[in-house]
Parts: structure tokens; sequence; C-alpha cells
């Protein structure tokens, strides 16, 4: 037994002090590593300076360059100082930078940028400094957030501008700072000459903070600031080592890149532990080595016992398995017979939607078209799957606040650039469980002639009001007229005085005119339905346009008719489709003042007969458009307003319509569309 204790005893004490030699050699071995570890830290944060200054000295020969091309340039021309700067420099490619060019009195000759707003301040500095900067030289400025390298610009020794180039602090730091990793953990950061921290990449809330008047917050990450210290200072090496609040110990580099007035000190760190974990990995594995051959038999024994349970826990597992294939054979049935009834519910959708025959559209919240139907597209003329809800409306977002959720409906006209069709958009939000929107459902139906019917049926009551009035009007102002008309015609005839004469004669033209209209009123108001016969609509538009040939209107007017032979015969009053076609083909004429043409068509579609009056005239607003069949409704000086009027009343009565498409500047069209059956 004590030979056993014995030799216990001596291993413990052969393995106490391999394994305290392992960690004394592992300690010199870490330190030598993190040594040379330290000097590659140096070596990166020497070539970061260097970057630096070379990116400065860079930018300091760009501005000397641009500083003598504009040498003979007029600063009192702020367009030509525009265009050459902009010809001789291009955005900078690496870093963003701010152009400018000031006059010696401070104002802003040229800037091309974005920090426009923070110049105006350092304008006074600026001034100062290009004073005492020689010619073709240059001269760096730091302020808290910005660098200005700057050239004054002479003429005959006299400062006539001042030119500059300014980049971000927090730009240069990021672009050559940002990426460097030192290890996995490590990283670089940035201080100027004075103490003040410029970048942090983990700790950007401790910017601007100086290390001579630290707050509690900067001890976040550091214990004291004595390296730091000691490195402006100039009282110590280029690399050490501190401790960190956390009890790691990490390791640093500083490099200091020197331009002009500017001093930056370059760290990269990296944590202590992480440089020598690897040696500390295999002095862990070497202990656990030694230590696994007392425990090799435990494991051996504890292994058997672990394999008995697992073969156990294997026959449950299979049983369990089996018990589970069950399962899933009367799952999978399931599946199969809810996924059947799923397609044949869709398919139900899918008829219900394509037999609607109005346009669908599915939408995301940002407006985005996830599924349209094929009516939509047919409306279109092309897919729309992918595309924004604005490309096709501009309109809709400000017809329909999304911030609004509820089903709303607009009525809009000339979607899809289908000019003279109306639509009613119905915007239907999609909500979830909670009520929160996960999209929109857009309804879009032509409702083109329900809009025409409705205004049909408006002109219809206006053209029978207008009727009832003007009977009224004709009857009370025709007789007193009729007793004026004779006395004017009885003292003409009795007068001598030319002067009286020539003044009674213009009563007479002014009563005339006036008997005129009576009648024009007489005869809307009492207009007979015309008597019905069989007439072909080709004859009765050239026998129109004979009546008006003559007409001084129609002097520089070219007719082009286009006829077609094969109309069939329509039961109507001849005689007053023909003062329909007079009094378009007048109206055609007055929007031709200087000349044009006049395009008469007539053709079958359906069962209907269609003529078209087509001119080249000044047109039609789109606000007179919706009054031209108004009575008394004229864009013109001498107009009365009952042409149309009666020209639409006269068509309605033929179960017809008369509509116009009009366009500023190109003309208008009006369409009688008359069904022969």
């Amino acid at each position: 037994m004590k030979g056993y204790l014995l030799i216990i005893g001596t291993l413990i004490v052969v393995i106490s002090a391999l394994i305290t030699l392992n960690v004394f050699f592992q300690q010199s071995l870490q330190m030598e590593i993190a040594e040379q570890f330290n000097k590659q830290q140096l070596l990166l944060s020497n070539s970061i300076a260097d970057n630096i200054k070379t990116y400065l000295y860079h930018l300091d020969e760009e501005v000397l360059l641009v500083q003598n091309l504009l040498s003979g340039t007029d600063f009192k021309s702020r367009e030509a100082v525009t265009m050459l700067i902009n010809k001789i420099l291009k955005e900078e490619e690496l870093i963003k930078t701010n152009l400018g060019m000031l006059s010696d009195k401070g104002d802003i000759i040229f800037f091309r940028g974005e920090e426009k707003n923070i110049l105006r301040p350092v304008i006074p500095e600026i001034i100062k400094q290009a004073k005492v900067t020689a010619r073709d030289r240059a001269r760096a400025i730091e302020t808290r957030d910005m660098i200005y390298v700057i050239s004054p610009v002479f003429e005959q020794n006299n400062l006539k501008g001042i030119f500059f180039v300014s980049i971000k602090i927090h730009d240069i730091a990021t672009h050559f700072l940002g990426n460097i990793k030192s290890g996995s953990r490590g990283y670089a950061w940035l201080m100027d000459k004075n103490g003040t921290l410029i970048y942090h990449p983990t700790q950007p809330d401790m910017v601007g903070g100086n290390i001579y008047k630290a707050e509690t917050k900067c001890f976040r990450c550091h214990v004291s600031f004595d390296l730091e210290k000691k490195v402006i200072e100039g009282k110590t090496g280029n690399y050490g080592r501190y401790i960190a609040p956390t009890g790691e110990d990490k390791i640093i580099a500083f490099s200091i890149a020197n331009m002009d007035n500017i001093s930056w000190i370059i760290a990269v760190s990296a944590p202590y532990s992480e440089v020598t974990q690897a040696i500390r990995q295999s002095t862990r594995i070497y202990s656990y080595l030694i230590v696994s051959i007392f425990i090799t038999t435990s494991l051996i024994s504890a292994l058997l016992i672990v394999f008995n349970k697992r073969r156990i826990k294997a026959e449950e597992a299979a049983k369990r398995e089996k018990e589970l294939e069950k399962y899933a054979l009367i799952l999978e049935s399931r599946v199969r017979e809810r996924t059947a009834e799923l397609i044949t519910e869709k398919e139900k959708l899918n008829t219900i939607v394509s037999a609607m025959g109005s346009g669908i559209v599915l939408l995301d919240n940002m407006g985005k078209i996830l599924w349209s139907n094929e009516k939509m597209k047919e409306m279109v003329g092309h897919n729309i799957m992918g595309m924004s809800c604005e490309d096709l409306c501009a309109d809709c977002s400000i017809l329909f606040d999304t911030q609004v959720r509820d089903i709303n409906t607009a009525i809009m006209s000339d979607l899809f650039g289908q000019k003279g069709k109306y639509f009613q958009v119905t915007n239907a939000p999609i909500k979830g469980a909670n009520g929160e929107v996960h999209g929109y459902i857009r309804l879009i139906q032509d409702v083109t002639e329900m809009k025409k019917m409705e205004e049909q049926i408006i002109n219809s009551e206006k053209l029978a009001s207008i009727g009832r009035l003007a009977a009224g009007i004709a009857h009370e102002i025709g007789n007193p007229l009729t007793s004026i008309f004779s006395f004017v015609q009885i003292l003409r005839e009795m007068e001598d005085s030319e002067f009286k004469k020539e003044s009674l004669d213009t009563i007479y033209f002014h009563i005339n005119r006036i008997s005129e209209i009576l009648k024009q009123l007489s005869g809307f108001s009492k207009m007979p339905a015309g008597e019905a016969s069989k007439c072909r609509i080709n004859d009765i538009i050239e026998t129109s346009l004979n009546l008006i040939q003559y007409d001084k209107k129609a002097k520089n007017i070219s007719i082009v008719k286009e006829l077609s032979p094969s109309l069939p015969d329509v039961v109507c009053s001849g005689n007053q489709l023909s003062q329909v076609f007079v009094n378009l083909t007048l109206n055609a004429m007055d929007a031709m003042p200087d000349g044009g043409t006049l395009t008469i068509k007539s053709m079958v579609k359906g069962n209907n007969i269609v003529i078209q009056f087509k001119d080249t005239g000044v047109g039609i607003t789109k606000e007179d458009m919706t009054r031209v069949f108004d009575p008394f409704y004229s864009t013109k000086e001498k107009g009365t307003g009952l042409g149309l009027a009666v020209s639409y009343d006269i068509i309605k009565k033929m179960n017809g319509a008369l509509d116009i498409e009009s366009e500023i500047g190109k003309g208008s069209v009006f369409t009688i569309t008359i069904p022969y059956n």
C-alpha cells in the first residue's frame, strides 16, 4: 500500500514540476511573442501615418496646381472661376472633399461641396493664414471638424483671392483607420498633439474628449492615460502596454503624422490575451495531456457505461421512430387532402377574379406591385409586376393617404394613356390580426360609359330647363319688341335729319338682332321632332357643305372628305341632321381664322354610324369642354351659344351621342354616333 502511495506521490511531484516549468516557459514565450507583435503594430501605425501624410501632401500639390492656373483669372467673373476650377479638378476619388474660392475680402466666389454652412466662421482665420503664406505655397488649417488646405492667389504682389480644399477629419480617419484590424479584436484610433481624441472605431461617443481633462466616462477603456501623455510629451518609445479596466492587458504602438502645423498620433492596439492565445492553448493542451494519463482508466470505464446506456437509448429511439413513421404517413395523407382543397379554392378564386371585368392590383406598403389580374394587364397593355404604383398613376399617392387605414374611392381620368376615359379606383388596406396594414388591394373599373350617361342626363336637364325659360322670354319680350320695331320703322321714314336717321338705323339694327335671337330661342324651346324618313348620311353631308361653300369663312379652309360608300340608310329628320352638320362645320371654320384643314369622316362601327368633324384649329380648354353643350355658353365674341346646344338636343332625340375631344393648339374632333337598327 505504501509502495502505491509512494509511486502516486512521486508521479504527482513530477507532474507538478512539469506543470510549473511549463507555466514559467509559457510566460517567457508570451512576453517575447507580445514584443514581436507590438513591433508589427508599430509598422502598421507607421504605414498609416505615411499614408495620411502622403494624402495631405497630394492635396497640397493639387491646391498649388489650381492656384498657379488661377493667377491669370478675372475674379470678378464668378462664372469664369467656376468653369476653370471644374475643368481643372474632378471629384476626389478617395475621400469626399469641398472646393472653394474666396476673394481677398472674404466673399465666397466659388464653392462645391456640402459643408458651406460651417465655412463662414472659418473665413477670418483662412484670410489671416493666407496673408502670412508665401507665394506658391500651401498651408493646412485644422479646426474641430475640418482640415482646410489653402493657397493665396496673388496679382502683382497683391492678394487677389484664396483657393482652398476642405475635408472632414472624420472622413480622413474613417478612410485610413476604419478598416484597420490588429488581430480579431484590435483596432486603430487617432488623437491630436493636444491629447484630443479625433477618431475611435468602437467608442465614437468619446470623440472630442481630452486625456488631460478626462471625464468619468473616459475611464471605461483606460485605467489611466499616463502612457498616452508620455507619448505626446516625447517621454517614452513608440510602443508600450497598459491595463484596461476589465483587468486585461493591452499592447499598443504609436506613430506621429506631421504636416505644417498639424500633428496627429496614430495608435494601434490589441488585447494581450489574444496575441498570446496560441501559446496558452498549447500549454493547456500539454497540461491536459499529462493529467489525461491519470484519468484514462476512469474514462474507459465511464465510456463502457455510456455505450451501454446509448445502446438502450438507441433501442428506444428505434421504437419511437417506427411510431413517428406511422404518424408521418397519416399526416402526409391529410396534407395531400388539404392541398387538393386549397388548389380547388384557388381555381375558384382565379375564376371569380378573371370574371369580374375589373382590374385588380396587390400592393405592398411601399407601393410596389406584387400581383395583378389579366384584366389589369389588358388595361395597361403590358405586364406591371414589380413596378411602382406611381409609375402607372402619379396622382394615386395624393388621392389615397396610406395613413388613413380605411377603404376609399376616387374617380380618375386619362389613366394608362387612355385619354377621354374615366376609371373608378377603390383602395382597400390588407390588415393583419393585430390591425397592422401589410399592403393594399386596388380595384380599377372603367366607368366611361356611366360617366358619359351621367353627363348626357345633366345636359338633358339643362336643355329642358332652358327650353322652358326660352319660351317665357320669347313670349314676354316678343310683343313689346314688335311695337318698338314698328315705331322705329315709321320714325325712319318720317325723319329727314341725317344724324337722327343714322341713330334710328343703329336702333333698327340692334332691335333686328334681338329679334333674331328671340327667333332662335323660340325655335329652341319649340323644336319639333322633325319628319323622319330614310336618309343617306353622305348625301346630307354633301348638301350641308354646298350650303356654306361660298361663306367667307371657308375662303382659306381645305375640306377633306373621307366618306365610307357602304353606309346603310338611317331613319331620321334630314333637315335637322343637316342643321347639325352645318353648325359643326361653321364652328370648325370659326376655330381656324387663319386657315386650316377640316376632315369629315363617315364610317360604320358595330350597329352605329359614326361621323367625325376634325379641325386643325386653336382647340378648346378642359374648362370650356365641360360646358360647350350648355345653352348660351360661347367662346366666340358674337356667338349666341345655342348652336351646339341645339345640335346636342337633335342628336339625343335620334338616340345618338355627340362627343368632343380637343387639345390646345392642335384642334378639335366632334364625333356623332347614330344607331341605324
